[in-house]
């Protein structure tokens, strides 16, 4: 049953920090206000102080916006998570849990106390054979990303990896086809892809990302990051703009190779399932010919959403930014619908000690009273 409170999913990318609320309001979800704040440096620069970035990016974000009262949702980075999927045999059900803890231990690389981790089970294929995915992330990296909320008060509900809340995004906005769907969420460094069906996913990080085409026209051109990753965001209004493209061309190839490449395992691990069109989100998609360039080499449509159909936008606050960085919001859209409880993907990253304390703190108002009565 959905929430009728309202949620706020916050999702800390490489290029800017992107916040959006919303509440659910019959079969749609409103956006009530959001936050898109670019930082002064993309993340990943070597020069750029990362927790001093945030943690000024977060302050901004909080002197216009009180969210005490609200439901908080956090994102992961889908290169820090590990997901792992297998198939379960035929077992009654109160066995899964143990045979799905047995699997994390098998699969997942690090002593189970380094890690926080979750599941999540799926029915894949025309017999509804039984599926489980595991989703891991390193406790040291889970803090790292939680310690700017904390020093800020904020206690999220709910910690995601990115790629799942995509999914869980585009799946309840119907953007998902009858078959499978590619997902290509092309972020600073990496590319998040999902191959989501109705009841389904597999994900793959892959290590390419807006910086790679940022660095082939600072090799082209001889000309410093800053001034290489300007050219690539004006392309498209650029009288160099073929010149440009010829110049970002070996990193389009690189991508559509490691696409290929994860598809094509896909495929030979889930006999009789078609890929049928593409889904690009992301601002890296707004360089010029790069969706062209992927429907041409993949031979499939790719669809680069200029709406989301559920979402209502009409009383948001500067609704205008909303749209323009439609694309960069996919994964705040599935923090915030997970929780309105809406989502198939239900797994939560949050340390269960974290969770208990903050269960516990917001007992007490209830002790205290009890007490004085």
């Amino acid at each position: 049953m959905a929430s009728t409170r309202a949620v706020w999913g916050i999702d800390i990318g490489q290029c800017a920090f992107k916040a959006l609320r919303v509440r659910a309001v019959g079969d749609k979800i409103e956006a009530l206000a959001h936050e898109y704040i670019e930082h002064p440096k993309i993340l990943s620069q070597p020069d750029a102080d990362r927790p001093a970035l945030v943690a000024k990016a977060l302050e901004q974000f909080l002197s216009k916006h009180d969210v005490r009262q609200d439901r908080v949702v956090v994102g992961v980075p889908g290169q820090h998570t590990l997901s792992r999927f297998t198939k379960l045999p035929p077992v009654e059900e109160k066995k899964i849990p143990d045979i799905v803890r047995f699997e994390a231990n098998q699969q997942i690389p690090f002593d189970m106390d380094e890690v926080v981790w979750d599941w999540q089970t799926f029915r894949t294929g025309e017999a509804g054979d039984l599926e489980v995915g595991i989703f891991a992330m390193r406790r040291e990296l889970v803090a790292e990303h939680l310690q700017p909320f904390a020093k800020a008060n904020i206690e999220p509900v709910v910690v995601q990896s990115a790629p799942l809340a995509l999914y869980n995004a585009l799946r309840y906005d119907g953007q998902l086809a009858e078959g499978a769907t590619l997902l290509l969420d092309i972020g600073a460094q990496n590319t998040d892809l999902v191959v989501a069906e109705p009841t389904s996913l597999w994900t793959r990080n892959i290590p390419i990302g807006g910086n790679n085409f940022t660095e082939a026209l600072l090799k082209t051109f001889k000309i410093s990051f800053a001034k290489a990753e300007s050219l690539k965001r004006t392309a498209a209004s650029s009288k160099y703009a073929r010149q440009i493209f010829q110049a970002m061309r070996p990193v389009f190839a690189d991508l559509v190779a490691e696409i290929q490449r994860s598809t094509g395992f896909y495929s030979s691990t889930h006999r009789g399932t078609r890929i049928t069109k593409v889904v690009g989100m992301g601002n890296a998609f707004k360089l010029p010919g790069l969706q062209k360039f992927l429907q041409s080499n993949l031979g499939l449509d790719v669809i680069r959403p200029s709406t989301f159909s559920k979402l209502s936008v009409a009383s948001a606050q500067n609704a205008p930014q909303l749209i323009e960085h439609l694309l960069s919001f996919g994964v705040a859209y599935g923090l915030a619908l997970q929780g309105l409880g809406l989502t198939q993907i239900t797994s939560n990253l949050l340390p269960p000690e974290i969770a208990k304390a903050i269960i516990w703190r917001r007992k007490i108002p209830w002790f205290w009273g009890a007490a004085a009565c």
